[in-house]
């Protein structure tokens, strides 16, 4: 059961716990902004190369296999940090169960 408390506040602190509840909620929301936008991050080639020290080669493969998904602007290819990364985590559990069914 849940008890009602009536607590009794100055105007000042009425106004000072709702300014740092607003001030909470607002970091909040900009923190989740920030995670969105480095999930939304494109990446070019040459930063896939460098995260994941693989030759171009292998990163024309994994895009023309599938195994990356791609966006084209203006003769461009780019690639969703978060999409690459998922792909590749699900490409290695595939991996994994594969391995463990051919034992």
């Amino acid at each position: 059961m849940n008890k009602i408390i009536f607590t009794s506040f100055s105007p000042e602190e009425f106004s000072d716990l709702i300014r740092s509840c607003v001030k909470e909620e607002l970091k909040k929301n900009q923190l989740q902004k920030v995670v969105e936008q480095q999930a939304e991050e494109l990446l070019s080639i040459e930063d896939i190369r460098k995260m994941f020290n693989v030759s171009k080669v292998t990163i024309y493969v994994w895009k023309e296999s599938g195994l990356l998904p791609y966006y084209e602007m203006n003769r461009r290819v780019y690639f969703k940090k978060a999409e690459v990364i998922d792909s590749l985590i699900k490409k290695k559990i595939r991996s994994r169960l594969l391995d463990d069914h051919m034992l």
